[in-house]
């Protein structure tokens, strides 16, 4: 059997002609191939954009992971046809999503958001009432051609709790998964990490994108009101983007910044010897990774309850969530903490022992199951 797995973005070239994809999609994809009976095809509805071989962003084709997978820059219907694909996987929001529906492969479309998420994160940089009324109207013609296109398709994998509620009322065979890159042997060997005791400053990170929709512009109030209380932390800022500068102005001097790190090289080891809470202050309910690799690195979350993090917490996940750009409320849990470090070490272990249920190996066996009963139906 043949898998074409479109990615929802053009893949990338390299100055030597060389197809690459972005370095987490790569580590997915090899995933499927081991688990897939047959062949997977990597490609893209859109031509390839240049990059360069050294972009840590990227692997390529050349690289271990993808001996198993077959890279085409671009392909249509005509040419997924022609290769002989009985199951496609493509984004429900891909420009050119509708055009696979109703030709002689199956279809499987993908979200990370739910209508609701998607409102969210649209919401979060208007510009005043007329600018919120049309996003909501947007997104209310958006919500009804995503439903069309989910319910035409032979089966719909979404990702998180708010993604599959939605889905699941619109094509029954909806399969929900967690999206992170945290191994069984990953989450073992976090079970024997040691937590923080109250015996020197308290390790607090944030990971992520550095733009609006995180609610990195609420790190540097949360620090003053750390600092109010007299808590006795360190900070350390890692991912990179357009708030950056702004953050490198308002936060003290004494934050790092760690800037991109790679996941498999760097920042799991980071995430698990040296820092002890993950600041997650997202203002809306995306389906953030984080959230599961710091679970997963023993780490518990403080963040927001959102549309993400507050099932989470509520299906077993170790943390804490308060109310929505609540900086006070944040402050409070660290300070409890401070009084009390047992209660970090019961979090993080409640996360672990959640992961364990989760880890990476049984998504993927999971998904790929998914795509062989969609495929033979």
């Amino acid at each position: 059997m043949k898998f074409v797995y479109l990615n929802d973005s053009p893949l990338r070239v390299s100055p030597q002609g060389v197809l690459g994809i972005f370095a987490k999609s790569m580590t997915g994809l090899a995933e499927y191939a081991k688990r897939w009976p047959g062949e997977v095809i990597v490609s893209s509805l859109e031509p390839p954009l240049p990059a360069a071989i050294d972009d840590p962003q990227f692997k390529w084709a050349d690289d271990p992971l993808a001996r198993e997978l077959r890279f085409i820059d671009r392909v249509d219907v005509g040419r997924i046809s022609e290769l002989g694909a009985d199951l496609v996987m493509h984004s429900v929001v891909g420009p050119l999503s509708e055009t696979l529906l109703g030709n002689d492969f199956r279809v499987i479309l993908t979200d990370d958001w739910s209508p609701e998420v998607r409102l969210e994160v649209g919401l979060v940089t208007n510009r005043g009432l007329a600018d919120r009324v049309r996003i909501r109207l947007g997104a209310a013609r958006r919500t009804r051609r995503l439903d069309g296109l989910a319910a035409r398709a032979d089966g719909f994998q979404c990702n998180g709790h708010s993604a599959a509620e939605h889905y699941a009322t619109v094509n029954e065979s909806t399969h929900m998964f967690f999206d992170h890159r945290m191994h069984a042997d990953d989450v073992r060997a976090a079970g024997q990490r040691s937590f923080w005791d109250g015996t020197r400053p308290l390790r607090i990170a944030y990971s992520g994108r550095l733009t609006e929709i995180k609610g990195v512009n609420l790190i540097p109030p949360f620090m003053t009101e750390l600092d109010r209380a007299n808590i006795d932390y360190e900070f350390t800022i890692v991912g990179a983007g357009n708030l950056e500068q702004q953050l490198r102005r308002e936060v003290p001097s004494n934050v790092q910044f760690a800037g991109y790190m790679d996941f498999e090289q760097s920042w799991k080891s980071f995430a698990r010897t040296q820092v002890d809470l993950m600041f997650l202050p997202h203002i809306q309910g995306d389906s953030a990774s984080t959230y599961f690799e710091s679970m997963g690195s023993g780490v518990p979350v403080l963040g927001f309850q959102n549309r993400t993090l507050s099932p989470l917490l509520a299906a077993g996940g170790g943390g804490w969530a308060v109310d929505n750009g609540d900086v006070v409320a944040a402050a409070e849990v660290v300070a409890r903490l401070a009084a009390d470090p047992t209660q970090l070490e019961v979090q993080a272990r409640r996360g672990l022992t959640f992961m364990q249920g989760f880890p990476f190996e049984g998504v993927f066996d999971g998904r790929v199951r998914h795509f062989v009963d969609v495929a033979r139906r």
